[in-house]
């Protein structure tokens, strides 16, 4: 069984040293791909750096909206150097947080902005950061969905999804994927399952946002890429499928968005 953890933090310092083990961990566990994504210069830095280091590792750059405020046009020059690194396969993670508003909002539209123009511009599909924004961040995506597939890549993904199923529905319409995180195991997350049952199987990915939001069986602890298992499962069970054929579609999709693995297409590493 195959499994690939679509949204990673490895370069947290929640991890320090252990990452050679965690990755060993995960492949073990039958994780075969891990996107390892960015949130600002540093660890932009440290995604490059650990996926240099290890198989099947693969980085994502970009600025989270929570440090908008702080992207200056010499930060996001050195982002599109860095997007035009063929071992990056999407900017990410990018989007908006009306949750927290560490940001002002005006600040996290701009520098949004701004990175899905890098993106096209390097034909690259995006990770999506969406907190009690979803009704706001699609002003943003519709028209960047629009231009990617005419340019003939893959949007991206609306990760962590925290929306209702309609929305979900909606994002899928626009080319997108959405991915659903450790969370869908949470007794009270019934939305969560609902759009684990009804997107189709070609839409959905799996991930871990480790170290954050482990599975329900490991709440309190921190999480790592071999725990994906846990978000197939409950996408299994909504679905009344073998969670063999979920692991191995949500890896097919992972790969076919990223343009990575097995599912990559010809001359694509």
């Amino acid at each position: 069984m195959r499994l690939f953890d679509s949204h990673s933090h490895l370069q947290d310092a929640k991890f320090g040293d252990e990452v050679p083990g965690v990755i060993e961990r995960a492949k073990a566990a039958g994780v075969c791909g891990i996107l390892v994504c960015g949130y600002d210069a540093e660890s932009n830095r440290r995604a490059l750096e650990i996926a240099a280091s290890h198989e099947g590792i693969y980085p994502a750059v970009g600025f989270h909206p929570d440090v908008a405020k702080d992207v200056t046009p010499e930060l996001l020059g050195e982002l599109d150097a860095l997007a035009a690194n063929d071992a990056v396969v999407a900017i990410g993670e990018i989007g908006l947080d009306f949750h927290w508003y560490n940001s002002p909002e005006a600040d996290q539209r701009r520098v949004l902005d701004a990175q899905l123009e890098i993106a096209l511009r390097h034909r690259k599909p995006v990770s999506v950061h969406s907190r009690k924004a979803e009704h706001a961040v699609i002003d943003h995506l519709a028209p960047f969905a629009e231009k990617a597939r005419a340019a003939g890549f893959a949007p991206g993904v609306l990760h962590c999804f925290g929306g209702t199923v309609e929305q979900a529905k909606r994002y899928a319409e626009l080319g997108f994927l959405v991915s659903l995180a450790c969370v869908v195991t949470y007794p009270k997350n019934d939305e969560a399952r609902r759009i684990a049952a009804e997107l189709p199987l070609e839409s959905l990915l799996i991930e871990t946002d480790s170290p954050y939001l482990p599975p329900q069986g490991r709440r309190g602890q921190r999480n790592e890429p071999a725990y994906v298992l846990a978000a197939a499962e409950a996408i299994a069970s909504a679905r009344s499928l073998p969670v063999a054929v979920v692991a191995e579609e949500t890896t097919r999709n992972a790969e076919r968005l990223f343009r990575v693995g097995a599912a990559a297409p010809a001359g694509v590493e």
